[in-house]
């Protein structure tokens, strides 16, 4: 009993000399779920998801529950120096709703309204703010990138690492990290690269921030360079080792303008090589490395533009990806493919709290041998939302979301996957 006394006087010793009861615990979020039919009969369907984003934009194309809690905490602020600890437990449900724990949250069964999915610790990291830079270590959502309207990340370099941020070179803010990535299907499943013996990749991320281009405008400029690590029982496994072992880059400059018709616009153009090829091409860029020789890369132009009656979401993409070389089990990855699409979003508002908002979204794309595939998505909504400006939320949103195209597809009862209707809520804190 003394050494628990001992112990918990420490402890708290610690905390008031940190000044940890100074800071109230931060608490924020991210949610979105609904209900949705598809008016042939059966479940609605979607034709994007959070690993892929939305190609034809993501209003009317969402059918799954995803939510995320984060909390965090500042445990010491003393001489210019704070210290804060940060998690995120996020949960996802599978597309349409169908993932069920039961009340006893152990089995996964049929859908019901007691649903539960996966869940996950996507962040636990501590950061260190010193008066002219912060420095980290753990496991956390890095910088990201990404186009709302598309729930798509092009660049996301998030998982475990450490790194500096934020130090200012008179030109611009510099920040370099070391992450680390676990990939399967990188060989053959008969040699063994698989379950706990996936490859691990580890990759340098150079940042230089908010260089001045013009008025009102900037310039961000990112670098990722990675190498796969393998231990000595895969190197002598493996049957090519000059792809499992690969090495990557992925540059990306980004130009923003501000002060963009009452919103931002943002140009993008990005290139990555061999194990980062298709990076520069597919969504959450810089994430992972793959057993791959080739190159990707890409154009993006989207922003927002706000007035008093209206706004407008807008997104376009062109890209290229040409993989010379893959492992056995990547050979799906092989050969060339292009991708453009367009997204626009307007909204009119009705009010402070009520807009009808239209999403047009166009997305075509050829693979090597083949002819382009494409497919269009007219959605549109009335949203009741807590604010007139496009990023407000929550918002509450009934739905009706027409699909067109080569792409148009069967859903699992036979039918069509045309038209859905729904009601959907999002939001964020």
């Amino acid at each position: 009993m003394k050494k628990v006394s001992v112990l918990a006087a420490a402890v708290v010793s610690a905390l008031v000399a940190g000044s940890a009861f100074a800071s109230e615990l931060q608490f924020n979020g991210y949610m979105r779920a609904g209900i949705g039919t598809n008016v042939d009969g059966g479940a609605a369907a979607s034709y994007g998801n959070g690993g892929s984003g939305h190609a034809v934009g993501r209003l009317g194309d969402e059918v799954d529950t995803y939510a995320e809690i984060a909390l965090g905490k500042e445990v010491y602020n003393q001489n210019d120096v704070a210290f804060s600890v940060h998690t995120r437990f996020a949960y996802a449900s599978k597309e349409g709703n169908v993932d069920r724990q039961g009340n006893s949250m152990q089995r996964v069964g049929d859908g019901g309204p007691w649903d539960s999915g996966n869940t996950s610790l996507r962040e636990a990291f501590v950061k260190a703010d010193y008066a002219d830079y912060t420095i980290w270590g753990g496991k956390r959502f890095y910088q990201r990138k990404d186009i709302h309207i598309l729930d798509f990340y092009y660049l996301n370099n998030s998982g475990y690492g450490a790194g500096i941020e934020n130090i200012d070179t008179g030109f611009g803010n510099f920040s370099a990290a070391v992450t680390m990535s676990s990939e399967d299907w990188q060989d053959d499943y008969s040699n063994g690269l698989h379950g706990d013996d996936w490859r691990r990749s580890y990759k340098g991320d150079f940042r230089l921030s908010g260089i001045q281009a013009n008025e009102n405008g900037s310039i961000d400029l990112a670098l990722i360079v990675g190498t796969a690590s393998l231990s000595e029982g895969q190197e002598k496994t493996v049957s090519n080792k000059s792809l499992t072992d690969n090495t990557g880059a992925l540059a990306t400059i980004e130009h923003t303008q501000g002060n963009f018709f009452g919103g931002f616009n943002k140009l993008i153009f990005q290139y990555g090589t061999d194990g980062l090829a298709i990076g520069g091409f597919d969504n959450h860029a810089g994430e992972g490395m793959n057993a791959v020789k080739g190159n990707g890369w890409r154009i993006i132009d989207w922003g927002v533009v706000e007035q008093d009656q209206w706004n407008l979401g807008y997104s376009a993409i062109y890209g290229s990806k040409d993989i010379d070389e893959t492992t056995s089990k990547n050979s799906f990855m092989k050969g060339k493919t292009d991708f453009y699409n367009f997204v626009v979003r307007p909204g009119y508002k009705w009010n402070e709290t009520m807009a009808t908002v239209l999403e047009l979204g166009y997305a075509n794309e050829r693979t090597e041998g083949n002819d382009w595939q494409d497919l269009t998505k007219v959605t549109l909504a009335q949203e009741w939302n807590a604010g007139s400006n496009f990023w407000a939320r929550p918002s509450i949103r009934a739905y009706v979301t027409n699909y067109s195209g080569d792409k148009v597809k069967d859903d699992t009862n036979g039918n069509k996957a045309e038209t859905m209707v729904g009601v959907q809520v999002e939001a964020w804190w």
